[in-house]
């Protein structure tokens, strides 16, 4: 009885909250390819041409590895010498000019090859490098797949302060069943303070915009475009089977969507409480014109406080960690930040 009851009172709050907060989930598809043709649209897509970084052994040819058919876009990796000092083809296609998003939801509908050396990605890099050339203007890794682990899938994001090169990047590995040769959806719903990672519409990971730092830790307030490629061998991609090209060694992709932010959580205030400063430190100052309940939630939507107040007040937040409140009025919520 204990825990029904325990249970009840979560879904209450979760619905609640989800009721609170449900108008910051408001998007317009901007780009989208389904693949239905029989060519790749080249006014959706750019196809780059030459070697590869991060020590990869693949050669990205001018559209010999890329097709579409029955719907999908189809990447191949072979076994072949196209240039001298690589044995191993493949194909890459990027949205540069064609395809940008600055904050929304970014989905693709993807099957991934095996067999090891296999590394495709499904990633994203600035339309203007404005904060200066990698990794300073940002890169964000929605699905990254290795063959050697077939139940990984990492994602990732690389900085000025935090990136592959310095080997202390933000990143996570996720470990599911049945990821080769079946069909996924990744995806990242994207605003100005997060990057939720989602598979299969399920999230998986958050990462947080820390307010202490600059462009070198946050980048990502830019255009960005995608990019889908299939790498053989490489820091990641790591030793090749050559056994795998016995048999087609293909990224499948069904879809590829870009959703456009357009309700942002900060449009939201309340014209009987005053909330400031909504970027806080030490204290959270409240001024309210009739006794007022206030309780602030972490953003998991565990209550930190509760409590009562008319006038003016000032609630102690020096023990709070850095990251995303909501501060809740009977009738409205503001987003804090630490």
């Amino acid at each position: 009885m204990l825990n029904q009851r325990y249970l009840k009172k979560t879904l209450i709050l979760l619905f609640s909250l989800m009721s609170v907060f449900a108008w910051s989930q408001t998007y317009n598809l901007v780009y989208d390819d389904e693949f239905n043709g029989d060519t790749l649209d080249l006014t959706k897509w750019n196809i780059q041409v030459g070697y590869a970084a991060n020590q990869e052994k693949e050669y990205y040819t001018n559209g010999n590895n890329i097709k579409v058919e029955n719907g999908n876009l189809i990447i191949t990796a072979k076994k072949e010498n196209i240039v001298a000092d690589r044995n191993y083809s493949s194909g890459r296609i990027y949205s540069k000019s064609k395809g940008v998003l600055k904050y929304g939801k970014v989905e693709a509908r993807i099957s991934v090859p095996s067999g090891a050396g296999t590394w495709p990605a499904f990633w994203m890099m600035p339309q203007s490098s404005v904060y200066g050339s990698w990794p300073k203007s940002g890169e964000i890794d929605i699905m990254e797949h290795i063959g050697s682990d077939p139940r990984m899938t990492s994602h990732a994001v690389h900085t000025a302060l935090k990136n592959g090169s310095l080997g202390n990047n933000w990143f996570t590995k996720v470990y599911k069943d049945s990821m080769e040769n079946n069909f996924h959806i990744y995806s990242i719903n994207w605003d100005p303070d997060q990057i939720l990672f989602y598979i299969d519409n399920i999230k998986t990971a958050t990462l947080y915009r820390n307010y202490t730092d600059t462009y070198t830790g946050w980048p990502f307030d830019q255009e960005f475009y995608v990019i889908l490629n299939l790498a053989v061998g490489g820091t990641m991609g790591g030793t090749i089977d050559d056994n795998i090209f016995n048999n087609p060694v293909e990224l499948k992709v069904d879809y590829v969507r870009l959703y456009q932010l357009v309700t942002a959580i900060d449009e939201v205030h309340d014209s009987n409480v005053k909330v400031f400063p909504t970027k806080f430190s030490d204290k959270i100052n409240i001024d309210a014109d009739a006794p007022t309940r206030i309780r602030i939630f972490d953003n998991v939507g565990k209550v930190l406080v509760d409590r009562n107040i008319s006038g003016n007040g000032i609630i102690n937040t020096s023990n709070f960690s850095n990251g995303i409140y909501f501060l809740q009025t009977d009738t409205k919520t503001f987003k804090l930040i630490k």
